[in-house]
């Protein structure tokens, strides 16, 4: 992982990156008429980027060699349990899936913090997830006051 470190501004600027659609989103449910289309698109990619990073742990798993089984196993659950619960959170009705949404954030934040400090992630990359989480809430969030 130590490589790791010559990819800092790559990963970074595709994790800020991921940011634009969700601001995209926030700035047409304000200026257009569409605004459901849009906050469903919002709530959508907003799932999709749940997903992703549950599947993080997955690469974590099958990348770290000194790892217990248990620890690995735990990973390899943890890694598909966001993506049951954000497809759950687009079966609810519109007006009561950001509280859920968010607190998958929350939640998928907390679990990579956990794991960054037990597998020794590089910490650029704890605190780039913390400002990601921040935006990707921030637009989420927005929406619902528009």
């Amino acid at each position: 992982m130590s490589d790791v470190h010559s990819h800092a501004r790559l990963i970074q600027g595709l994790g800020y990156g991921g940011l634009i659609p969700f601001f995209g989103c926030a700035f047409l449910v304000y200026w257009f008429d569409q605004s459901e289309l849009w906050v469903f698109a919002i709530h959508s990619y907003a799932s999709l980027i749940i997903s992703f990073l549950g599947a993080i742990s997955w690469g974590f798993a099958l990348s770290v060699n000194d790892m217990s089984r248990a620890r690995r196993n735990i990973l390899f659950y943890w890694g598909v349990l966001p993506a049951v619960l954000a497809w759950v959170c687009l079966l609810l009705p519109q007006a009561v899936r950001v509280g859920p949404l968010a607190a998958l954030f929350l939640l998928t934040l907390g679990v990579d913090s956990y794991f960054s400090k037990q597998l020794s992630l590089p910490k650029f990359w704890l605190q780039m997830r913390v400002k990601l989480t921040l935006g990707a809430l921030a637009a989420l969030t927005s929406v619902e006051f528009i």
